[in-house]
């Protein structure tokens, strides 16, 4: 792996699924590129908080060691979690390939003052909600690139953006193997069929005062946890045993989420630290990152 790409929907799903395989490769000198697909300004009426969620993304990745150059707003909308409600699976299901599908902020894409939308970068202008383009600057950004290894969202995911970005990643893929390209793509999940309140497991109540990892206040763990398979799990297309386990580093292993480098990194996204997803977004802080090797 010396060329990553971590392709996410939303801003924190790049910290939640990948900050230990992010903050490792940098480590180790090796090329990240973060794609952040949507601007998660599902609860927006206008841009503003797509654009507060952005620049949550670039502290967060700050944090890790990753430099705003390798980060790419692609600038999309995020309308919703259940798949006929969100944006980029309905993306993926349209046959029209022009037909606009404006979100609840904007019709085209857009990005911050200081940093442009991936099309407004290339093109001068920002690109209209259709799945043609969507499709095409995706394509295009994986060729500039070229990564020698893809971590995406899953089709397994219950949120319609991470499983319709799965397919569109995976179309993409399919398409570039007929020219001699063919990176490992690696998938996960972060909303599972067994549901948010059942998965991951979270922290026990005695652990901390909060029981969400705010150790300034409590006790810390003595020692982070691995995943736990979810209820159901392998009633779908990946099966549990068959997962690929990447250890995070020593800086992510501290039980003290004050010290522990994903929770800082987590911290900066204080739009979606809500009071009732709190402890689930701590959850994610294991002592690993789990992905499936993905054929396609």
């Amino acid at each position: 792996m010396d060329k990553i790409m971590v392709i996410v929907p939303h801003e924190d799903d790049e910290i939640l699924m990948a900050a230990g395989i992010i903050e490792r490769a940098l480590q180790e000198k090796k090329q990240v590129t973060v794609v952040m697909a949507t601007n998660g300004d599902y609860e927006g009426r206008d841009k503003v908080s797509g654009s507060v969620r952005l620049k949550e993304t670039l502290m967060g990745l700050e944090v890790l060691g990753l430099s705003q150059e390798r980060v790419i707003f692609m600038g999309y909308a995020d309308t919703g979690m259940d798949p006929e409600e969100s944006f980029l699976y309905n993306l993926y299901t349209e046959k029209e390939e022009n037909k606009l599908h404006p979100g609840h902020c904007s019709a085209e894409t857009y990005g911050l003052p200081k940093k442009a939308d991936f099309h407004t970068e290339r093109y001068g202008s920002p690109a209209a909600y259709t799945r043609r383009n969507f499709k095409e600057d995706l394509r295009r950004i994986i060729r500039e690139n070229e990564p020698d290894t893809i971590f995406t969202t899953s089709e397994e995911d219950m949120h319609g953006d991470h499983s319709g970005l799965f397919f569109f990643v995976k179309e993409i893929l399919r398409e570039e193997k007929e020219r001699g390209y063919a990176p490992v793509l690696y998938s996960t999940v972060v909303h599972t069929k067994s549901g948010d309140e059942n998965w991951p497991k979270r922290l026990k109540k005695g652990d901390t005062d909060d029981g969400v990892g705010e150790a300034k206040k409590g006790r810390p763990l003595s020692k982070l946890e691995a995943y736990t398979c979810p209820p159901g799990f392998n009633e779908g297309s990946l099966d549990w045993e068959k997962r690929v386990r990447f250890p995070v580093s020593a800086s992510m292993q501290s039980g003290d989420f004050s010290v522990n480098l994903k929770a800082l990194a987590l911290s900066m996204h204080k739009n979606a630290l809500k009071e009732d997803a709190v402890e689930y977004l701590y959850a994610f802080i294991k002592a690993e990152e789990i992905f499936w090797k993905i054929e396609y």
